[in-house]
């Protein structure tokens, strides 16, 4: 029995380097062979000749077999991995961004372009409005001097106050503007007011064209009014043709010809009787019989026709004429009434445009004071306490936010995010979409530090501005940091990493694990592929494709899903080959290139490549 078992190890073994032999030849220009498994290979053909020799010479059956055992444990240990249960936990990790959950954007107000003054130091942290109380004898001016603010600035600052300043009331409690952050020049003004006189004059113009123009309505409406009038009237009078004569006029002319039919009948019926008495006295032939029947029965057929078009018209036709008629004239008085509205409508647009430019006149009017009020826009406050960004735009180029820089109206400034208020922006990548959900629980690592957190928000559509040229998708999402102690160093707009959680699989839970190379895609028909792994059959000693259904994933790990199915999914002491690569002849990889082209090499014969330039040179 032991001499059986060594010999059916030994042609086992020289199958397989036969095999392995065989399958580096035909490989060759597709793989590259790893260099473990091909010294592997050449040190274990090595021993297993040793071993076969020493069988041979010496007799040692047992402890050859012993050996080949080891061996084939190590060649099984570095291509396979053998599929067991084990707890899996299930986690996603990606990278962020911080960003603040609360940021006052400051802006320029003034109108036109500007230049920065002064501008406070970008990092430094700021202060934002403070309270104060008003005591006896403070006044705007004084409350503005003594905390060297602007007098404008404070009172936009408490206009919900509606406060009354020139007669102030002791205790009243009011805010001071934070620390100024930006001064700009203020020297474009006196431009700005030539143009406003400009703008006054152009609304005095439009005044008076507007007061023209309800002259002009006028008249225009009451033309519009006489129109429709004369148009109720015109359908009033077809109304009346229609009942007193065109109806009347049909039914005469229709009976009068239903009567002269019947005369035609009685005639036919004369002619008829007197043909027949002829034909029976041999005067006249059948035909003239039959021809005085066919009169007879054409103008009873005619009689039968207007009689029941006579009453067709009585009952239908003379309704419907009536019916349209006095529509008609309906139509006609509404159009009367639409007139008097259109025309009170348009006097009243025409009158609300007159006092709308009179309203105009006097904005355009009270400018040319407010540009006064615009030189407190030349100092920007803090808003809130925070840190300063300097605003930058991504997408856009312009001269960086700095004393001496050129700002417009609307052009972001500064940034005022909180120090202790953080989130995370995260670009989620479709494949890992499916495993995220709202509220899991994640971990923030940021400067070496663990933080926990909550996934807030997770987008359902994709990202369109991430694509770019990739075909690859993404959806956004937003973790918020469960804790306020950052170190000293966080601040907004660091990288850190995500780590979500998704499922802790143990105990009863547990799935079959494999590393992710294990699996891999093939092509079962030329548009359909499978994913799956090679396992090794130990009755043949050959690979067996095998289907399996990824049920999670991480980055080292593919957990399989369970499956009933026995030609489906990975069972426990499988041996699971580490390098699917190595059967590409099985994978019909060529099936999943887009738009491919087959080449005939033994119908295209190959040429020589020609050297560039002289021919004669390389002789």
């Amino acid at each position: 029995m032991p001499v059986k078992m060594s010999c059916r190890l030994t042609s086992f073994w020289e199958s397989k380097m036969k095999e392995n032999n065989k399958l580096d030849s035909e490989k060759s220009n597709q793989l590259t062979p790893s260099r473990r498994n091909t010294s592997g290979g050449f040190a274990f053909g090595k021993l297993l000749a040793g071993l076969v020799a020493a069988g041979v010479l010496g007799g040692g059956l047992f402890g050859g077999k012993h050996l080949l055992t080891q061996e084939e444990e190590k060649v099984r240990k570095e291509q396979y991995y053998v599929a067991k249960k084990s707890d899996f936990l299930v986690t996603v990790k990606l990278t962020g961004q911080l960003v603040s959950t609360d940021v006052e954007v400051l802006k320029t107000q003034l109108e036109g372009q500007t230049t920065i003054e002064t501008i406070v130091e970008e990092g430094v942290q700021v202060k934002g409005p403070t309270p104060y109380s008003i005591t006896e004898g403070d006044t705007l001016e004084s409350i503005a001097m003594a905390h060297k603010k602007a007098e404008l600035n404070i009172k936009r600052l408490n206009e919900e106050l509606e406060l009354d300043w020139a007669n102030l009331t002791n205790g009243t409690e009011i805010q001071i503007p934070g620390d100024l952050l930006v001064e700009l020049d203020p020297l474009s003004f006196k431009e700005r007011i030539n143009s406003q006189e400009i703008a006054v004059q152009r609304a005095e113009n439009l005044l008076l064209r507007s007061q023209g123009n309800v002259e002009t309505l006028k008249l225009s409406s009451e033309l519009a009014q006489k129109m429709a009038e004369n148009n109720y009237t015109n359908a009033l009078m077809d109304l009346d043709k229609l009942k007193n004569n065109t109806i009347s006029n049909e039914i005469v002319k229709t009976r009068g010809a239903i009567a002269n039919l019947e005369t035609d009948v009685e005639l036919a019926e004369k002619n008829l009787t007197a043909y027949t008495k002829l034909k029976e006295l041999g005067f006249v032939s059948d035909l003239e019989v039959l021809r005085q029947e066919s009169s007879r029965d054409k103008a009873s057929h005619q009689i039968k026709v207007l009689k029941a078009e006579l009453e067709a018209y009585i009952k239908y036709d003379q309704v419907s004429l009536l019916s349209v008629k006095e529509l008609t004239v309906d139509e006609a008085r509404v159009q009367i009434e639409k007139q008097k509205v259109l025309n009170a409508a348009n006097t009243r647009d025409a009158l609300s445009n007159v006092v709308t430019n009179e309203r105009t006149l006097e904005l355009e009017k009270e400018k040319l004071i407010d540009l006064n009020e615009q030189m407190a826009n030349t100092k920007i406050y803090a808003p809130q306490d925070g840190t300063v960004l300097y605003w930058s735009d991504r997408w856009k180029r312009g001269e960086p936010i700095m004393e001496g820089s050129k700002v417009y109206k609307g052009q972001n400034l500064i940034k005022l995010p909180r120090t202790s208020s953080l989130k995370v922006d995260l670009s989620v990548p479709q494949a890992k979409r499916k495993q995220l959900y709202l509220n899991m629980r994640v971990y923030v690592e940021v400067e070496d530090v663990k933080l926990p957190g909550t996934l807030t928000f997770l987008s359902a559509t994709v990202d369109t501005n991430r694509r770019g040229h990739t075909e690859k998708s993404y959806f956004k999402a937003e973790v918020s940091i469960d804790s306020s102690s950052f170190p000293d160093s966080v601040s907004e707009g660091m990288a850190v990493t995500v780590e979500m959680l998704v499922i802790n699989l143990e105990k009863e839970n547990q799935r079959i694990k494999v590393p992710n190379q294990c699996v891999t895609t093939r092509m079962i028909t030329e548009d359909t592929p499978q994913t799956g792994c090679w396992v090794l059959d130990p009755d043949t000693g050959q690979h067996a494709w095998r289907p399996v259904t990824i049920e999670y994933s991480d980055e080292n790990f593919i957990a399989v899903k369970p499956e009933n199915d026995p030609g489906r999914g990975l069972r426990e002491n499988e041996l699971v080959h580490l390098s699917p690569l190595t059967e590409a002849e099985n994978l019909n990889l060529e099936e999943a290139v887009m738009g491919k082209g087959e080449i005939d090499f033994d119908k295209i014969p190959s040429k020589p490549i020609e050297p560039k330039g002289d021919s004669t040179a390389s002789e």
